[in-house]
């Protein structure tokens, strides 16, 4: 795999993107489930059942990036790391076959700059 597989907390428009890579690696789910590891600080993504606690459905349509709101869960995110301020950051994402998921650490978030749309 090719892509690289990143997740971008845009924290002013209390929204995650996640790459095309992310979606690959997921084997184009329908659904994925967020699970955050308080003491590690670590978000781990992974592939669902409409039926599991959470899931968001990921649309149909083939897109870049695919994007979920959440202002709530991003001011979680925010108090956890403990950061200041609401600059979009980026982080990149490691795949675990025996899981069938992607594992972002929010300690290695990096400060972006996100281009207006």
């Amino acid at each position: 795999m090719n892509t690289q597989i990143i997740m971008t907390l845009n924290l002013p428009e209390d929204s995650i993107l996640l790459n095309e890579g992310v979606l690959a690696a997921l084997d184009r789910p329908r659904q994925v489930q967020i699970l955050i590891n308080k003491e590690e600080k670590i978000l781990l993504l992974r592939s669902c059942t409409v039926d599991d606690l959470q899931a968001v459905v990921v649309p149909d349509e083939r897109a870049m990036q695919f994007e979920i709101s959440g202002r709530s869960f991003l001011k979680k995110i925010r108090k956890l790391v403990g950061w200041n301020d609401d600059r979009p950051r980026m982080c990149y994402g490691e795949y675990i076959p025996s899981h069938q998921a992607i594992r972002f650490r929010l300690d290695d978030a990096q400060p972006v700059e996100i281009e207006a749309r």
